[in-house]
């Protein structure tokens, strides 16, 4: 038991020996992202760039319920999300917990100017993630203009997911709320589909991220299937039936 919850890390490889050693990752369908052009860091770099990235990377691979970094540890670490699913959270000093982000392959997080992490990252499901040393990757960045174009596209994007929450929490009821929570799954959750969304997360998780309780986003979820706009046919599957409608309680099209 032990062995299998132990955190195994990758020492730095070559852009031919990933593909050799994770071949998923040479096909941009996979859930296995690596160092495809389907994450915003890699985009419009050369082969010979990926391979300086490459060089500073190492794989590590987790169990659920293991953090990649704990809130408060020094941040000395860049992640890219290879697979699985995860979370991003932040705790009060009382204890209480805001999930400020669900992540997916693909994703990239860590990136902050900060001495510390100021949230934890968290698997939910078994999860792998490329490490990048934060200064090495500043400093790459330097001499690749891609990079640090890429790099200042994800701190926007970040932003802009940041406001998107923010209005969510101030302006949203608590049915609207889920209904945004469901199209962001749909949008972002590999696989996921109105026929389908298969959440790896728990309605717990749910509710810190929507910042509700975990009973009204089950009076919530009620409320959705009595009006036609979902079913869930396994308890962590919801189906989408009206999407114009989820759509526009959601305020999202």
């Amino acid at each position: 038991m032990r062995a299998r919850r132990r955190q195994k890390v990758v020492d730095s490889l070559s852009f031919d020996q990933i593909g050799e050693r994770f071949p998923a990752m040479n096909h941009p369908s996979s859930t296995s992202v690596g160092f495809e052009d389907d994450c915003p860091l890699f985009h419009d770099l050369s082969r010979e760039e990926r391979e300086q990235l490459a060089s500073i990377s190492r794989l590590k691979t987790l169990s659920p319920q293991q953090y990649l970094c704990r809130q408060n540890a020094p941040s000395d670490w860049v992640f890219n999300i290879a697979s699985g699913t995860g979370l991003i959270e932040r705790l009060s000093s009382t204890g209480r917990r805001q999930v400020l982000a669900f992540i997916f392959p693909g994703d990239f997080a860590g990136l902050n100017n900060s001495s510390q992490f100021e949230y934890g990252i968290k698997a939910l499901t078994d999860m792998s993630a490329y490490e990048f040393p934060r200064e090495k990757l500043y400093t790459l960045s330097e001499d690749l203009p891609h990079l640090k174009a890429n790099m200042r596209s994800i701190g926007a994007l970040v932003q802009a997911l940041t406001f998107d929450q923010l209005y969510l929490l101030g302006q949203k009821k608590a049915h609207e709320r889920l209904c945004f929570f469901c199209i962001h799954m749909l949008e972002r959750m590999p696989g996921a589909t109105p026929e389908g969304i298969n959440l790896a997360m728990s309605r717990q998780d749910i509710a810190d991220f929507l910042g509700m309780t975990v009973e009204t986003v089950s009076r919530s979820m009620a409320k959705l299937k009595q009006d036609g706009i979902v079913a869930t046919p396994a308890p962590q599957t919801i189906r989408i039936l009206d999407l114009e409608q989820m759509q526009d309680l959601a305020d999202i099209h």
